[in-house]
């Protein structure tokens, strides 16, 4: 026996042998053309709702399937119309190959395939394939995981796929909705793709590193054939949907390769059954030489309607070396929007309404050189443009023209810096550029260089700020300029003004005025973009009026260091104020403000200001050092110093290291020191703060000074304060010799002049402002609060005397307060305790008389007016009203001597007049003062004058309550009045009103002045 044959013998005897053919010989009786004809029809015809059909040619595990005459039919309704069908399916592999490192898919084919989507009723062809399966609830997973970034294959593997789609046809049908039928027949598809051995698959663009061959190819054979229509749109045409990529790393070297040709010049639509004839269109070859190792781009053509919007040719040299050379620049370049807005025009209701016009161009635009110094510019030209989109603003544009270039190293590693912010820019220039929009021009130029530094001017004339700032009016024009060495230190510039300046404050607006601004700023960066530091060399700004007065001058110098410490320092700001001329630019708002200040203000008040500003952590520290000038109230030295600490990220503490005030030559002086802290306690004395403060204000001076006003003072005068939480405690004290006014007419028929001499005053003061109860001090009996029990209080408030004009006659001297030989011409006794003052023992000798007070009690309670309330009695005693008279008036009055009690009581000062209760009791007055009273109570007659013939008056007494007047005049009987006879002896007159009553008085006054 041969021993070859004798050896096969004995290994086909083997149970491994055996083993081996039977789980072949069980492989073929499945995977075979045979099985496949007879099993996989039934099988999906099984699992689903629909049908197959095809002849297999090859089906394998290891190497693929392919089909023949393929067709898919769904289930019912569909069931007559196939949803797919191919004359070929091929789908090759190599799965033996896998023991090898590599993944091979020789083919992915698909050729006369039909691909067939149809809805009917809502419900779709491909729906109808699949059983209806019950779906179950899934449990919501307790972990989330991080997403996947890359697959690990932990092998090395390789991959090579191609992919075939040959005559490809796809049709939709729809009895619903906008898209009634779409088709496209004739689609080809050709790829192939290669990769070099790898363990992961990323899932980001580093997966390119992973490809050594790629080709796509779409329809490059032959035009495509479309078909739309729609309720609006119906398109049919043949058009060319072409592209090639290749890139192919496996020669040197490389071959690339990238053309397209896609759209059409002349699209033909209907819209609407109206013809609309659009165009677009992309031609581009770009091709690799090996010879020459250069990247050429012989067309990258951009067209809508026929005209070239961009048009793109060049070449990048040196592909295969480290520093390739580029050089691509846009040839041709005109877009064309009017041409466009008559395509739009047809459009109308498809597209948003929008109004198109005008010329764009980016021919010259381009980029050259290599990788470590290229050249990009760009250049701009717009001519008439013209955009508006609905009932948007429009967009104008007559002219622009920009011109840019720029020097880059794209090599440049280094990393980015305050001197060099941005990355690779080696140089930039800004030729003279211009543009020019909604009326507005802006102009620009400059250059940087990174060894010199940069310098670029922008100039903005015309610029309607109402168009681009809610609340603001009026047309700018600026000159603004930047420079420096680099861009760590930059050094502004600006110049601008503006004509016809508004703004809008609340609901007023402002009347038209000039405001102008010169600004000089250095801005120090640290880090990129990080300004670190603003130095303000000069900031000028002026405002004027439309007829060029000034109302308005601010000059600021200073710095800002920003940072976790942030400090500002402004030395110094100078406020210059023209208030008539400033009351004509202002917003009614701010005008019915400032008005009634403006006799303080006066017509030019001053201001300047030195202050810093820090913060660091939580602490904020303030120091401000302000003077001024306030013409209004005479005041050429006012100044004010504070330094202040704001401690807590709320500003839980605020610690008053110093205030100060002092003003005329340090006769007026405010110190204020402590301590402000926000407590739980209700009420807060200052805002949201308790205070733990002392205040001291003073008036001193060694010697007769005129301060303003026509006042004049000479002394030692102040109020001192301590202030614990609700607690104020302190005194007012005063060491007066002389204290003057006049109303600076003197001398002259309307000068009124005043003294008074040797005011002496020491009241203490306590008020507590936890106090929030009403309870009234003036309702009952009040015998607890004004008793003395016969001791009478050293008076701790005298004034030698008073001196003035007389209050009726002109030039004429008058002692409305006349000294004593033993003691002063006005002295009480006041304290102010318990919120309320309580005044005693007050006697004033005057008009050759005396006034003596008591029970005068002034309650400040909860310090709400409607709280407040005021009683006092009031002693008048042998007071002589002839001093009151011209001279030649008082020989012709007997008796001018009045003696009186007055009680006034009132309780809620918001409406005093009507809540005053007055009661007046004269009961000694002369008869020509008696008929005079009697005049103002009721109208003069001739039975009035009959009476006051036959009685003398005895007494009268006046009440005042509810704004309402009554009064009652009481007559001694005489022998005349045996005659007329009275009832009860006197004469009323009840419920006249208050104004009534003042009018009659006034009116008798001037009898006495004529």
């Amino acid at each position: 026996m041969n021993p070859i044959l004798k050896v096969s013998l004995g290994v086909a005897k083997t149970k491994t042998f055996r083993w081996f053919l039977v789980l072949f010989l069980l492989y073929k009786s499945i995977f075979n053309v045979f099985t496949a004809d007879l099993m996989v029809p039934r099988l999906f015809s099984h699992f689903t709702l629909g049908k197959m059909d095809g002849n297999f040619r090859c089906f394998s595990l290891f190497f693929g399937i392919e089909i023949e005459d393929f067709r898919l039919y769904p289930g019912f309704p569909f069931e007559s119309n196939p949803l797919a069908e191919a004359g070929r399916i091929r789908l090759r592999y190599n799965l033996p190959l896998l023991f090898f490192g590599k993944i091979k898919i020789s083919e992915i084919g698909l050729q006369n395939a039909k691909i067939n989507l149809e809805e009917r009723s809502g419900k779709w062809n491909f729906d109808s394939i699949t059983k209806p399966t019950e779906s179950l609830l899934q449990e919501p997973s307790l972990e989330s995981k991080p997403p996947l970034t890359e697959i690990n294959t932990y092998l090395p593997l390789q991959a090579s796929v191609s992919i075939n789609l040959d005559s490809i046809a796809f049709q939709l049908k729809r009895d619903t909705g906008n898209l009634h039928f779409f088709s496209v027949e004739d689609l080809s598809l050709q790829t192939e793709l290669e990769t070099n051995r790898f363990t992961k698959i990323p899932f980001d663009l580093s997966a390119l590193n992973q490809l050594d061959h790629i080709l796509l190819s779409l329809n490059t054979s032959k035009p495509i054939p479309l078909d739309l229509d729609s309720e609006e749109l119906r398109w049919k045409q043949t058009i060319p949907l072409s592209l090639r990529f290749e890139w192919d790393r496996t020669v040197s070297p490389e071959m690339f390769l990238f053309t397209t040709d896609i759209g059409k010049d002349d699209l033909l639509l209907e819209v609407r059954g109206k013809p609309v004839q659009l165009g677009l269109r992309l031609l581009s070859d770009i091709h690799y030489d090996n010879q020459l190792d250069q990247l050429g781009i012989n067309q990258f053509d951009l067209r809508v309607l026929g005209q070239s919007w961009v048009s793109l040719s060049g070449s990048v040299k040196d592909v295969s070396k480290d520093t390739p050379k580029v050089d691509i620049v846009v040839g041709k370049s005109i877009v064309q929007l009017t041409s466009l807005q008559k395509s739009i025009n047809q459009l109308k209701g498809i597209v948003p309404e929008m109004k198109l016009s005008g010329e764009l161009s980016l021919e010259g635009t381009g980029v050259s050189g290599d990788w470590k110094n290229a050249n990009a510019n760009l250049k701009l030209r717009t001519s008439q443009l013209n955009l508006k989109i609905g009932k948007a603003k429009a967009h104008s544009l007559p002219s622009a023209f920009l011109d840019i270039s720029s020097q880059l190293n794209f090599a440049d590693q280094s990393p980015l810096s305050a001197a060099k912010p941005f990355p690779y820019i080696k140089s930039l220039r800004i030729s003279p550029s211009h543009i020019d929009y909604n009326g507005a021009s802006l102009s620009l130029s400059g250059e940087y260089f990174e060894s010199k530094g940069l310098d670029f001017k922008i100039n903005v004339d015309k610029l309607q700020l109402g168009d681009y700032v809610s609340g603001l009016g009026g047309k700018l024009q600026t000159d603004l300029g930047l420079s420096g060495e680099s861009f760590a230190n930059l050094l502004v510039h600006n110049k601008a003004k503006i004509d016809g300046f508004r703004y809008q404050l609340d609901r007023s607006r402002s009347p038209a005025s000039y405001l102008g601004l010169d600004l000089s700023v250095s801005l120090l960066f640290d880090r990129p973009f990080g300004l670190s530091e603003i130095n303000i060399s000069d900031l000028k700004l002026e405002q004027k009026t439309v007829t060029g007065n000034k109302a308005l001058e601010l000059d600021i110098k200073g710095n800002l260091l920003t940072g976790p410490n942030l400090v500002a320092n402004i030395q110094p700001l100078g406020l210059h104020v023209y208030t008539p001329n400033l009351l004509l630019v202002l917003p009614l708002v701010l005008k019915e403000k400032i008005s009634p200040i403006q006799n303080l203000l006066g017509n030019h008040p001053i201001l300047k200001l030195n202050t810093r500003y820090s913060a660091t952590g939580s602490t904020k520290k303030i120091y401000a050092d302000l003077r001024a000038e306030l013409p209004g109230l005479e005041i050429k030295d006012l100044r004010l110093t504070t330094d202040l600490s704001l401690v807590g990220a709320d500003t839980n503490e605020i610690n008053i290291n110093t205030f100060k005030m002092n003003a005329f030559g340090g006769i007026l002086n405010l110190v204020i020191n402590g301590k402000l802290h926000k407590t739980s306690k209700p009420k807060p004395l200052l805002g949201p703060y308790f205070g733990n403060l002392d205040l001291k204000f003073g008036l001193v001076s060694a010697s007769q000074q005129y301060l303003a006003k026509g006042l004049s003072f000479h002394g030692d005068l102040g109020l001192n304060l301590s202030i614990r939480d609700y607690d104020i405690n302190g005194e007012f004290h005063s060491k007066v010799p002389l204290l003057s006014y006049t109303n600076q007419k003197c001398p002259g028929e309307n000068c009124k002049a005043y003294v008074l001499e040797e005011v002496t005053a020491k009241i203490p003061i306590q008020h507590n402002l936890a106090r929030d109860n009403e309870d009234s001090l003036i309702v009952g009996d009040k015998s607890i609060f004004i008793k003395n029990y016969g001791r009478n209080n050293i008076p701790n408030l005298t004034i030698r005397q008073v001196l003035g004009t007389h209050p009726n006659i002109p030039n004429l001297p008058f002692e409305y307060v006349k000294r004593q030989k033993d003691g002063p011409g006005l002295s009480a006794f006041i304290e102010y305790k318990e919120n309320y003052a309580n005044i005693e023992s007050l006697r004033s000798y005057s008009l050759d008389g005396l006034v003596l007070g008591k029970n005068i009690i002034f309650n400040l309670g909860n310090l709400d007016p409607r709280s407040m309330e005021f009683r006092g009695n009031f002693l008048i005693r042998d007071i002589d009203l002839k001093q009151l008279m011209a001279p030649k008036v008082r020989d012709k009055i007997d008796d001018g001597k009045l003696k009186a009690d007055l009680n006034i009581s009132l309780r809620d000062l918001s409406e005093p007049v009507a809540n005053l209760d007055l009661f007046f009791s004269i009961f000694q007055i002369g008869r020509d003062f008696g008929k005079s009273a009697l005049n103002v109570i009721s109208p003069q007659n001739f039975l009035i004058d009959r009476i006051t013939d036959s009685y003398s008056i005895n007494k009268i007494d006046v009440s005042l309550s509810k704004g309402l007047v009554y009064a009652d005049v009481y007559f001694n009987r005489s022998l005349l009045s045996l005659l007329i006879n009275l009832e009860d002896g006197k004469i009323s007159q009840q419920r006249m009103p208050l104004a009534n009553f003042l009018k009659r008085a006034q009116s008798e006054i001037q009898t006495y002045q004529e």
